[in-house]
């Protein structure tokens, strides 16, 4: 790439000569690049390679050299800010706009969103992090839980309407509440080439065992060419769809992974990742896909850092805030929120007077008068009363509510995220007006020692709007056992028993939501609204927001426009 130097050396000739072509001798050149007659024929090459000159010497003293401009000053600042972004460098590109932050917003928007390469359909998005972990089986967040629903795919799945349909498995049925047969589709393939075996489908499944979602799985077997025979050890009524959720994926055998895995993971999905490093994913469609072939051909998702996001426009997948002329279908409130974990098992909320201080102290209308007014709009976030949106089981007023006593509070929260660094510190605020001490705890991949936690600031990240949603929630990656009492998560487990032993169909999330309330288990925080961008899509068909954040890559298509319009 050409300096930033070269580009300089450019501007001061374009604006000396006014970006005419003239005729010039190299002496002049010398005294404008404030350089030898060598430098000056150096820079002059590396600026006609470049493209952004023509340079015709002329041999012999006296006789005047040809210099022709082929580009402007500005198209050389923005096609250099172009290779910035293409390095993630956007700091390095807002610096060669001369810190225009419109006119990089205007870069950004010409290389994001729906772009055609050599014939294939790309699009490109930006994010302000990056995704390296998409090992289903870790411990992952809400985008990650997404693309990973992009590269890999279960027995079973909801559509686009939330609904149970098949996957890898064609179809299933219940011999017994606690057999289960699901048939498995043949000659699938993984994104290496490898054939999907029985073998592997039970291999993951009995890896599944381990996790408090699963422990109920007593074996798997199979006994017919492309059948899976699941065993319970208790009766289960809704094995289905448990299995649609993200920790149930069907993996590549662990003896043919490589130590890149969690970075580059190998699925059966719609998409294959073809790239993942810190400054972008790219996601590839999947000729082999043993269901419809994804429309959109590659799909990039472009770091911008934090700092610099505010200064370009959102991200197809950001969560935006409605106006009232835009409110439609396709802008809803997450189904979850973001709320306060408190530590009842090992930090100082064990006791029920610390407990009951932090739900007092930290509730959501008490936090959000100390969150800034412009992040509230950034993000469309609500105060949440209750786990989902409309559910008022923390009602909590603002009384003051002395601290039991004067001790160091220890939050805990994600540090790359765009709210998160805010509402601890308004959450530090409102500690220290009561004289306590606040240790604020930051991580990224790797969890914080728990039992040293009072608080831990957590998203949901639930994947649907289903009631059901909650169980995989609660058992699987809430972390809420790690936190509570035992006594008190046997009584939520059991209410899930209760349900898996039973037709009905209605699990009873308002049960569960309520008690981890009144329990002090944790305070509800923000919701925040979820949609897509119209301007932002451009021809972009069928970006419907997800409850995860995003739109589903593998069932959007770009609509061709129309000719003269």
């Amino acid at each position: 790439m050409s300096s930033p130097r070269l580009r300089v050396q450019f501007e001061t000739l374009f604006e000396h000569y006014d970006g005419a072509d003239c005729g010039v001798q190299l002496e002049d050149i010398t005294d404008i690049l404030c350089c030898t007659r060598r430098n000056a024929r150096i820079v002059l090459n590396k600026m006609e390679e470049e493209g952004w000159i023509e340079w015709h010497p002329s041999p012999g003293r006296g006789k005047l050299s040809k210099l022709n401009f082929k580009r402007s000053r500005s198209d050389v600042s923005e096609n250099l800010a172009r290779r910035y972004l293409e390095e993630g460098k956007v700091g390095h590109a807002l610096k060669v706009l001369d810190q225009d932050t419109a006119k990089l917003a205007q870069v950004v928007e010409s290389y994001l969103g729906v772009q055609q390469q050599e014939g294939r359909q790309v699009v490109r998005l930006p994010y302000y992090r990056p995704l390296l972990a998409l090992n289903p089986l870790q411990n992952i967040r809400r985008s990650e839980r997404h693309i990973v629903r992009q590269v890999f795919s279960g027995l079973t799945k909801l559509d686009e309407n939330e609904e149970l349909i098949p996957d890898l498995a064609h179809t299933w049925e219940m011999l017994t509440p606690r057999q289960w047969r699901f048939y498995i589709r043949p000659a699938v393939r993984f994104h290496n080439g490898d054939l999907l075996t029985v073998e592997a489908v039970i291999e993951s499944l009995n890896g599944l065992r381990s996790r408090k979602l699963f422990s109920h799985i007593e074996q798997v077997v199979s006994t017919q060419k492309h059948v899976i025979d699941i065993h319970l050890d208790r009766d289960d009524h809704h094995l289905p769809i448990l299995l649609a959720e993200s920790c149930a994926k069907i993996l590549l055998p662990v003896t043919s992974r490589n130590e890149e895995f969690n970075q580059f993971p190998i699925g059966t999905g719609p998409y294959k990742v073809q790239q993942n490093d810190e400054k972008r994913l790219v996601l590839q469609a999947f000729d082999g896909y043993f269901g419809f072939r994804p429309l959109i051909d590659s799909v990039e998702v472009w770091v911008i850092d934090d700092v610099h996001s505010s200064m370009v426009f959102p991200s197809l997948s950001k969560p935006i805030a409605p106006q009232a002329a835009v409110v439609n279908d396709e802008v809803e409130l997450d189904p979850g929120c973001t709320y306060l974990l408190l530590n009842r098992r090992d930090g100082l909320a064990k006791s029920d007077e610390w407990a009951s201080y932090f739900s007092q102290r930290l509730s959501s209308l008490n936090v959000f008068q100390q969150l800034p007014q412009d992040k509230i709009v950034e993000l469309g976030a609500l105060p949440a009363h209750g786990l989902k949106p409309g559910w008022y089981h923390h009602t909590r007023q603002a009384n003051y509510t002395a601290p039991p006593s004067y001790r160091t509070i220890n939050i805990a929260y994600h540090a790359k995220h765009p709210m998160f660094p805010t509402l601890a510190k308004a959450l530090e605020l409102l500690l220290k007006q009561d004289g306590l001490d606040v240790e604020l705890h930051t991580y990224d991949l790797e969890m914080p020692n728990i039992s040293d936690i009072d608080i831990w600031v957590k998203p949901m990240s639930i994947a649907n709007h289903r009631d059901d949603a909650i169980v995989g929630w609660l058992l699987d990656y809430s972390d809420i056992e790690k936190m509570s009492r035992s006594e008190d998560f046997s009584v939520w487990r059991e209410v899930i028993t209760q349900w898996q032993q039973t037709e009905e169909t209605t699990f009873p999330a308002h049960e569960i939501g309520k008690a981890l309330a009144e329990k002090l288990q944790l305070i509800p925080m923000f919701h925040c609204w979820l949609g897509v961008s119209k301007d932002q899509c451009g021809s972009l068909q069928n970006a419907k927001c997800n409850a995860l954040g995003w739109f589903d890559f593998s069932q959007v298509w770009v609509k061709p426009k129309r000719e003269g319009g």
